[in-house]
């Protein structure tokens, strides 16, 4: 449309914004405007926490110098009674993430919210074929993968593996590491991790606790990439590795993808 224009979200994404939010962009609102609710969590009833995209108010903006540069941005508010929920513990650990990574870094925090950069694009959990029971069923998707499909695939979770593991290098597991948390941007095309209100340090927890956390968070990536190998065959990578010798702990019949796998060709 003529009217719409490019607002900068984080240092490398930007969107397109109608003519009538691009007047709040350039003249800040009273109270911060809600463009989108984007998730919400309640118990009986009672809210616990909502996420939403926001244009920043002038208070906000004098408040946090990042929300005057990315003033459309994503909002997340808890309300008394929550479980979990630490803005900032949330705010240290996506900062910690943003210097160990390509995560943009956070915008800022109050006692009850938490405010980070809007990433455009789609949740890995969206575009996967794969998914269901048993997760026999996904052998004959990954099959059945166009070759530039699953390629494409493959290189998106070789990104996320990456990040995975300097995150844990740098002694910060993500907690969550669901694939509707792995976010697809389109310009520039790249994975990113979002959302770390779970994450846990390393100098925090005993050994073994660390080491069950950061397995699990590796876990659904690794199963994506099983299923993707059923199609593609073994693949010799960082990725490929892993997977392969974690198999045995990530599904009840590990034979089943070993033999499909196998059976595809590869080395």
């Amino acid at each position: 449309m003529e009217d719409d224009g490019l607002v900068a979200v984080s240092p490398r994404h930007s969107v397109r914004l109608a003519k009538e939010l691009q007047v709040l962009i350039e003249r800040p609102p009273r109270q911060d405007f809600v463009v989108r609710t984007l998730a919400r969590r309640e118990a009986n009833g009672l809210p616990l926490m909502i996420a939403e995209m926001v244009v920043a108010s002038a208070e906000t903006r004098e408040a946090f110098p990042a929300a005057a540069t990315f003033p459309l941005h994503f909002r997340k508010t808890y309300f008394p009674g929550r479980l979990g929920g630490d803005p900032e513990q949330e705010f240290r650990a996506h900062e910690l993430a943003a210097r160990l990574t390509s995560i943009p870094p956070p915008i800022g925090q109050t006692a009850n919210q938490f405010r980070s950069c809007l990433l455009p694009g789609e949740p890995y959990a969206r575009l996967t074929p794969f998914g269901g029971e048993p997760p026999e069923s996904n052998i004959d998707k990954g099959q059945s993968l166009p070759l530039a499909t699953a390629a494409g695939l493959w290189r998106l979770l070789e990104e996320l593996l990456g990040q995975h593991l300097a995150l844990q290098a740098g002694g910060l597991g993500h907690g969550d590491a669901q694939l509707h948390n792995c976010i697809v941007c389109h310009a520039p095309l790249e994975a990113l991790l979002i959302d770390f209100e779970s994450a846990v340090r390393r100098d925090e927890v005993p050994p073994e606790e660390w080491d069950r956390r950061t397995r699990l968070d590796l876990e659904p990536l690794l199963r994506e990439a099983i299923y993707l190998q059923c199609g593609l065959g073994r693949q010799p990578s960082p990725l490929g590795q892993l997977s392969w010798e974690r198999l045995p702990s990530l599904f009840r019949r590990p034979e089943r993808f070993a033999q499909a796998i196998e059976t595809r060709g590869g080395f």
